[in-house]
């Protein structure tokens, strides 16, 4: 017999109709206990409210069940190089964010020379693609981390593909907090002085 995922919320919440009697519950124990005194307060059967709850959930949202035969997951959606970039650029600005170590940042003339360098790279990739809570999260992250500071060439800038972190936030942090790497290219702002 299928089971509903009870960490799962089906849409519009917790609920069951009873004839055309809509009956919601904070959680599906809620639910399953509002459902017998509904029935008892309105002398209607209780019979198996559990059994009658469970076919209603997974009888209209099957893929929020365990042990629904009729569900075939058709594909699955391999993540693009485009949200592995995101994923690697979220956790490299968390690491950051909280860590005990104090960041000093460069000034904006620094970063601005940075920037330019960055914008012309091939290395700099656009990260924000697929799902907009993550983008927007992941932006939020970056800017506190680099205190919302940003150069007249940053905003272009995406991720670089090599260091896997945001290029418009790294311009700003001193060599040493970054990654190194012997792929480069030799005009990186991170092989010379700046």
């Amino acid at each position: 017999m299928p089971k509903p995922i009870v960490g799962i919320i089906p849409p519009g919440g917790h609920h069951y109709m009873e004839g055309d009697v809509k009956i919601s519950g904070s959680s599906y124990k809620n639910l399953l206990e509002n459902v017998t005194n509904y029935r008892a307060e309105n002398y209607i059967p209780v019979g198996d409210v559990e059994g009658d709850v469970t076919n209603y959930i997974c009888g209209n949202w099957p893929h929020f069940c365990h042990g629904v035969d009729m569900v075939v997951v058709t594909s699955v959606a391999s993540p693009t190089a485009r949200t592995e970039l995101m994923n690697d650029i979220s956790t490299w600005a968390r690491n950051i964010l909280y860590s005990t170590e104090r960041n000093q940042l460069v000034s904006d003339e620094v970063a601005e020379e940075r920037a330019k360098i960055c914008r012309n790279c091939p290395n700099n990739v656009n990260w924000r693609g697929g799902c907009s809570s993550c983008i927007a999260a992941t932006d939020r992250i970056c800017a506190s981390i680099r205190n919302a500071r940003d150069t007249k060439s940053s905003a272009v800038l995406g991720g670089c593909k090599l260091l896997r972190h945001d290029n418009r936030t790294a311009i700003f942090f001193d060599k040493e907090k970054l990654a190194e790497s012997n792929d480069l290219p030799n005009f990186c702002w991170l092989n010379n002085n700046k």
